[in-house]
C-alpha cells in the first residue's frame, strides 16, 4: 500500500487500510476506498456511484455531473471526514488528504504541498 514510516504509530501500508477500512463509514462509497501513503501523507480516494448520466452525453456533460457529485460528497462528510483524518494524523504522524472517484474520473479535495529541491543556478 505504501512506504511505511518510522517511529511510533508509524503503521504499515495494510495497517493504514485497515484502520480506514474499520473506521469510514460504509455509506460514504460504492467500494473499498484506496489507502495509498508516502513519507509525508495518506491519500483516500474513495469510488462513489457511477451518475445516470446518458452515454452519448459528451465529456463536458459528465465532467460537470461528476464535480457536482464530488462536491456534494465533499460538504456533505466534511465534518466527520476532518474528525477521521486527525486521529489518523495522531496515530500514524502524516496529513491525510481525501478525494473521489466516479467512473473514470478523481477528484481530489484536500492534498499535501510539500517544497521539491530543484537545481535551479542563481540567476534562475
Amino acid at each position: 500500500m505504501g512506504t511505511e514510516k518510522s517511529g511510533a504509530g508509524a503503521g504499515s501500508g495494510d495497517d493504514l487500510h485497515r484502520w480506514f477500512l474499520g473506521r469510514l463509514p460504509e455509506a460514504w462509497f460504492s467500494a473499498a476506498p484506496d489507502v495509498v501513503a508516502d513519507r509525508e501523507e495518506i491519500t483516500v480516494v474513495g469510488p462513489l456511484d457511477d451518475l445516470d448520466v446518458p452515454a452519448d452525453a459528451a465529456p463536458a456533460v459528465r465532467a460537470a455531473a461528476v464535480e457536482g457529485r464530488a462536491r456534494r460528497f465533499r460538504e456533505e462528510t466534511r465534518e466527520h471526514r476532518i474528525e477521521i483524518a486527525r486521529e489518523a494524523e495522531h496515530k500514524f504522524g502524516r496529513k491525510v488528504s481525501w478525494g473521489v472517484r466516479c467512473g473514470d474520473l478523481k477528484v481530489m479535495f484536500t492534498t499535501l504541498s510539500v517544497p521539491v529541491m530543484t537545481r535551479l543556478r542563481q540567476s534562475e
